[in-house]
């Protein structure tokens, strides 16, 4: 299976090539086109939907130079990612969107309401608290080679940064450390 190619965090605007000032807010956003993952990073100037490129989210983030990167996000961004992903049949996306889902059981975001068997295979059905929906999120079961895979593409999608410079994970269920600093802030 091949790899998803996300771009990491740029650090000038990707429409107007000006590059971010150490501190300034940008906007940081993905897209699905086709089967493909895409992340952009452009100033709050020239950030606007575009034809042909199916947003998920954006979210807030800020230039940093020097800092040490980890694995950052927030849990509403996640669950935003979560719920864009809704819907979606490419294999790809149902394997990111289960890692998605055990981080957000794991916090308390998604409730487990019953496991179903059917055709497509064997999928959970979860609510988020408060909430009357069910969605479906199809189960995987990933080698050890194959979550790490996952975990790595998650942090190119939040952050670009190297997963040499990212501490091993706290244990967790999705076997990504979920105990983390918002993004954008």
């Amino acid at each position: 299976m091949a790899d998803w190619k996300i771009k990491t965090r740029t650090p000038e605007c990707s429409t107007c090539s000006r590059a971010f000032p150490e501190g300034e807010r940008h906007v940081s956003a993905l897209s699905l086109q086709g089967e493909e993952l895409q992340r952009f990073d452009c100033c709050e100037a020239c950030f606007r939907p575009e034809a042909g490129r199916e947003d998920l989210f954006f979210w807030y983030a800020r230039s940093r130079p020097g800092k040490t990167r980890a694995l950052e996000f927030d849990l509403p961004t996640l669950e935003q990612l979560f719920l864009g992903l809704e819907g979606r049949a490419e294999r790809r996306i149902r394997e990111m969107r289960y890692v998605l889902c055990l981080i957000l059981m794991r916090k308390r975001r998604l409730k487990l309401q019953r496991v179903e068997r059917g055709s497509e295979g064997e999928a959970m059905l979860v609510r988020r608290p408060r909430r009357e929906e069910s969605l479906r999120v199809f189960v995987f079961d990933f080698s050890p080679e194959r979550l790490e895979e996952l975990r790595h593409e998650l942090l190119q999608v939040f952050e670009g940064a190297d997963p040499a410079l990212v501490p091993e994970p706290v244990e967790s269920a999705a076997g990504v450390d979920s105990d983390v600093d918002s993004a954008g802030s």
